[in-house]
């Protein structure tokens, strides 16, 4: 969705503000875009920001702005201008899509491709094929065999281009699929997590593979632990998680040595656990030493450890894990790299369970783009909490109604295991 970044006091009725000069966290509006229905709108958010990006697809023809936003070449710090300025002193809305925001941004921009019907078969082909290749990663570095790197990165690549197709296929069926091993679903999780933020970020679709890779090997030096490490269920102690953390070391000589590796791959291996204010492990690094894949990494690693702890821990409800996200980025996660992940995962995470406000239960199938509170859902609990014996899917941008004619609506996000829902049942094969 291309957005224009204009004045608060530019915005008109029925434009579409998809983006604000500052995080959605710790506005009214959590993470959600805003219509702009009434004056009211733009009065709360003329209290909030400065400058919204608009959805181009809702800004008039006849749209011309009184105010031109200005980015300081040194700065990159918004200034906002009126239009008695000389031409010399203004720049074109179209030539502000060209500057870039945050050190993070690429140039290129994606626009959903495919529906995410469509996309489910060849993402759910590509997820097999990846869940596959790290059964032979592992057994290669088990053995010290050299892997065909050009087997992995044509794997790899079908992760990326169904990501670029539409994400919300790969994401939705990333959370539901289950395997026998727990270490592969979280790799291959991380590595769709990354592939998606990456694509958020206008990232080229050379550097979305080298994420894509370091998303499913950041994690493969766990298959080094001891046995009893590996499979213990609750908290480690002290000493075991001193041996836990030799997991990093490990991937990183495995990967070295069995893959003809590029430097930013290795380096998610290397500095995934690494934090920007230097309490991480294993080497206690600081922001300019991290490498700005290592840095998305560790944001998707973070994300992760709270929504699907390990050893049977308490998992965190998705919004609390985004404002917990928040406060870790305070010191130890990028901030920027915090906000970017939030905007794209939003309020209900695909595949994430939500109550409804007639009782029933639902997961999150996609997204839609320009109305984030309202995404495709699959209901699969009814208000008593019992199974529907034909789940349904809704699109609840169409204002969909409960038998009793009330208007479906998002209550509250759950966390994973509510209810005792088993999601993969409901992988979509």
């Amino acid at each position: 969705m291309a957005a224009l970044e204009i004045s608060v006091d530019d915005l008109q009725l029925g434009m579409y503000v998809s983006q604000l000069d500052r995080p959605w966290l710790g506005t009214p509006y959590l993470l959600e875009g805003v219509m702009i229905q009434s004056q009211e709108d733009i009065d709360q958010l003329a209290q909030l920001c400065q400058t919204v990006f608009v959805d181009e697809t809702t800004i008039p023809a006849s749209f011309k702005p009184k105010r031109i936003i200005l980015v300081k070449a040194s700065s990159h710090t918004p200034e906002v201008l009126t239009s008695k300025k000389t031409a010399s002193d203004q720049i074109t809305p179209g030539e502000l899509e060209k500057i870039e925001r945050t050190p993070f941004h690429g140039n290129q921009r994606y626009t959903d491709i495919h529906p995410v019907d469509r996309e489910l078969p060849v993402a759910r082909q590509a997820l097999e094929v990846s869940i596959s290749m790290l059964e032979e990663i592992h057994g290669h570095i088990e053995h010290g065999v050299k892997l065909d790197y050009r087997h992995a990165k044509e794997v790899v690549e079908s992760l990326r281009e169904s990501v670029v197709r539409n994400p919300d296929a790969l994401l939705l069926l990333s959370r539901l699929r289950k395997t026998r091993h727990e270490l592969y679903e979280k790799s291959v999780r991380s590595s769709v997590y990354l592939l998606a933020l990456g694509r958020h970020l206008g990232l080229p679709r050379e550097e979305l593979s080298a994420l894509g890779m370091g998303g499913l090997l950041m994690d493969v030096g766990q298959a080094q632990l001891p046995v009893e490490i590996q499979k213990k269920t609750g908290k480690l102690s002290t000493a075991e998680h001193e041996i836990f953390k030799r997991h990093v070391a490990y991937g990183e000589t495995s990967v070295a040595t069995t893959l003809d590796i590029s430097e930013a791959v290795l380096a998610i291996v290397a500095q995934h656990h690494e934090r920007e204010n230097g309490s991480g492990y294993p080497r206690g690094l600081f922001a300019n030493q991290l490498h700005p894949y290592a840095r998305m990494a560790a944001v998707i690693d973070s994300y992760e450890s709270l929504i699907e702890p390990a050893r049977d821990m308490p998992a965190f409800r998705p919004f609390e894990a985004l404002r917990e996200l928040q406060t870790n980025s305070r010191g130890g996660l990028n901030s920027t790299l915090v906000e970017q992940f939030c905007q794209f995962i939003g309020v209900f995470p695909i595949g994430s369970l939500v109550e409804l406000n007639t009782g029933e239960v639902a997961i999150v199938l996609a997204h839609n783009r320009t109305q984030r509170f309202r995404p495709k859902i699959m209901v699969i609990l009814d208000a008593k909490k019992k199974p529907h014996e034909s789940p349904r899917q809704l699109d609840l941008r169409l204002s969909e109604t409960s038998v009793t004619g009330i208007e479906y609506e998002i209550k509250r996000d759950l966390a994973l295991g509510a209810f005792g829902i088993d999601v993969s049942r409901y992988y979509l094969g």
